[in-house]
């Protein structure tokens, strides 16, 4: 064999060496590219409409949303607050929060001040959700809104229970107004003093039997009232009929100005301490009747 025919056949042996080296490593990307795709498949899935990835699950403790610049806009997890997701402003401030106070007895949502939408101190200003009789009285669901003190200037809900719905709005002094079914078992208004009293209120029974009218003195005693009542009412002494009354303070009847539901008599009277009628008159049956009693309400006196 001469010189170049050798050196022509080391050629193609190195040739062919390579090509094998060639397809080992074609092999093994293949490989490589199949567990690729296989991990990526297991992670995302690509939707037909956009082809933006999708992440199916991710567990983290808490999880920031920024703008460009790294600025925190939004974050979701747990803090002082409770397990909420909490958005700022471009100053970092809280705006708003959702989700779970931290004992666990409240859910809904909560506005703050102290930032780029409302000025303040960083208190709540507005409050949505429900919460559980661990929180007390006030418990149940709707929404409150409050001053830069902390006071509650209106608000809206229903106690947890259910038997409490109302609407309510009240003064920086303490005075207050509102509508609604209370437990007093009535459907109507309601305006209170600085003091929280409540000064006067209307409305209807919850039977819807009775309409009815009272204005209060500052220890909350009713003063005036006015009545219109079923046909078959009477109360603990006798007294009957759609009536407009006046009391003492201590609640007993002092006048009156009542008829009855049939038309059948009308009048007025005048009572004393003990709750008897000293003075009546009325018209019965078209003739009209005076009478006066003593202090056992014996009759003194009668006309005509």
């Amino acid at each position: 064999m001469d010189q170049s025919t050798q050196t022509l056949s080391e050629r193609l042996e190195r040739l062919e060496r390579e090509n094998s080296r060639i397809k080992r490593s074609e092999r093994l990307m293949k490989i490589a590219m199949v567990l690729i795709v296989s991990l990526c498949a297991a992670t995302f899935s690509v939707p037909w409409a956009t082809g933006a990835p999708i992440l199916k699950l991710l567990s983290t403790q808490q999880l920031n949303i920024v703008n460009a610049s790294g600025t925190v806009l939004a974050s979701l997890g747990q803090t002082s607050d409770g397990n909420v997701l909490t958005f700022y402003d471009s100053t970092g401030k809280k705006t708003l929060t959702f989700g779970n106070s931290a004992n666990e007895t409240l859910a809904g949502a909560l506005a703050w001040d102290n930032n780029k939408v409302i000025p303040g101190t960083g208190k709540v200003r507005v409050t949505w959700g429900e919460s559980n009789p661990n929180v007390g009285p006030d418990s149940g669901f709707g929404s409150v809104v409050f001053d830069g003190t902390g006071r509650t200037r209106t608000a809206f809900g229903t106690s947890y229970d259910l038997t409490v719905n109302e609407v309510a709005a009240f003064d920086s002094n303490g005075s207050s107004s509102g509508i609604g079914i209370f437990p007093s078992k009535f459907v109507g208004y309601f305006a209170s003093d600085l003091n929280g009293v409540t000064r006067q209120f209307g409305g209807l029974s919850l039977d819807g039997t009775s309409n009815f009218w009272g204005e209060s003195d500052p220890n909350g005693m009713t003063r005036v009232s006015a009545a219109q009542v079923q046909p078959d009412f009477v109360d603990p002494q006798d007294r009957r009929g759609n009536a407009f009354v006046l009391w003492d303070p201590n609640g007993l009847q002092q006048a009156s100005m009542s008829a009855f539901t049939d038309g059948s008599l009308a009048g007025f009277n005048v009572v004393d301490p003990n709750n008897i009628d000293r003075l009546s008159a009325y018209l019965y049956m078209n003739s009209m009747n005076v009478d006066t009693r003593d202090a056992n309400g014996n009759v003194t006196g009668h006309l005509p």
